[in-house]
């Protein structure tokens, strides 16, 4: 007997990890289409309140729909019209930083020649054996340049179509859950209620934050007299959506323009200190306060799924991990069986 259940279990566990193999497979086979749906549905569900509101107010469904994506567009629109600008003053000083770094460069030749007993002569013979490669990785970049510009472009055309027809279908996805709950004994409206409001309270509660983040970034560029602070500062506000590095990754081209544009390390140091406080105030008081347990997932669980989340999706995968995980801990939390390996995902002590 003791076999038998032995082999069962064994049988579950097989077929467990193959469907789990296959649903990664097969969610990296179909990325370019599967990423742009699933933001859209997040989307949609922060914007639902507002169109049922409108709705109520007299609104025709499909002009409230096309109102809140209106909105959703002046909103975008603004922030890159307004952030253009230092935008464009970067792309236009480009070859004044450049020339810039070349005398970085130059200026820390001494320390490595010090450093390492090479002298320039054998640091440019370095340089030359390893043009090619450097060549080579230029045009891998390049290449990958094209085909993320032609992808951008693609999810911004489908987004607001899949948003639009979402909003439009909610009575569907009503009748479906009303479909499935004759079948079964689970109380999917309750399960479908507690994955909007986690995924409303999740992504109001991070715009927020890269609002407050980009408000102390700028701040801080500004005291310092960095160039595009007001760039600088959004940019990697933005990157904070990406949660425990994206703050980091903002931080590095801060840095590098204000080694570039001033004459001495300290505003250097000084962005660095500045980034360090923030990313100290967002992770212990900032992200806590707003967001706190809007997604019950603990620490270990979210670096485990923006690791596997990048590996999948990339970036757009590290984006999704942490709503992705709160949707899958609420699915868990709602079946008897499953529970135990919710507990493993939650945050509750």
């Amino acid at each position: 007997m003791p076999n038998t259940l032995t082999k069962i279990n064994l049988d579950k566990w097989w077929k467990f990890l193959l469907l789990l193999f296959l649903f990664f497979y097969g969610a990296i086979l179909t990325k370019d289409i599967l990423i742009p749906i699933v933001f859209s549905f997040f989307i949609a569900i922060l914007l639902n309140p507002l169109v049922t509101k409108m709705e109520k107010w007299g609104f025709h469904q499909v002009l409230a729909i096309l109102l809140a994506l209106l909105l959703v567009v002046l909103i975008l629109s603004s922030g890159v019209y307004y952030t253009s600008f230092q935008a464009k003053n970067l792309i236009n000083d480009m070859p004044d930083l450049l020339n810039k770094f070349n005398s970085f460069i130059l200026k820390l030749d001494g320390w490595i020649s010090s450093l390492t007993g090479l002298d320039s002569l054998e640091q440019i013979g370095l340089l030359k054996d390893n043009t090619d490669k450097i060549i080579s990785s230029g045009t891998v970049l390049f290449k990958s340049a094209v085909s993320t510009t032609s992808s951008l472009l693609s999810f911004i055309t489908l987004v607001p179509i899949y948003i639009f027809f979402i909003l439009l279908s909610r009575k569907n996805f009503k009748s479906f859950l009303v479909q499935l709950e004759k079948k079964n004994d689970t109380n999917y409206f309750t399960i479908a209620k507690e994955v909007t409001e986690m995924a409303q309270n999740y992504i109001s509660g991070l715009l927020l934050v890269i609002a407050i983040i980009a408000i102390l970034n700028i701040t801080g560029l500004l005291i310092l007299g960095i160039k595009y602070a007001v760039f600088l500062g959004i940019l990697s506000a933005l990157l904070t959506i990406i949660p425990y590095i994206g703050i980091v990754l903002g931080s590095i081209l801060p840095i590098l323009v204000a080694l570039l544009t001033k004459d001495s390390l300290l505003y250097a140091a000084g962005v660095i200190a500045i980034f360090g406080l923030v990313q100290f105030l967002e992770g212990n008081f900032i992200t806590p306060k707003i967001i706190g347990s809007k997604v019950n997932v603990n620490p270990l669980s979210a670096i485990i799924a923006l690791i596997i989340g990048g590996a999948v999706w990339g970036i757009a995968g590290m984006i999704l991990a942490i709503p992705i995980l709160g949707i899958i801990q609420i699915i868990l939390s709602s079946n008897q069986d499953l529970k135990p390996f919710a507990s493993l995902i939650s945050n509750t002590q």
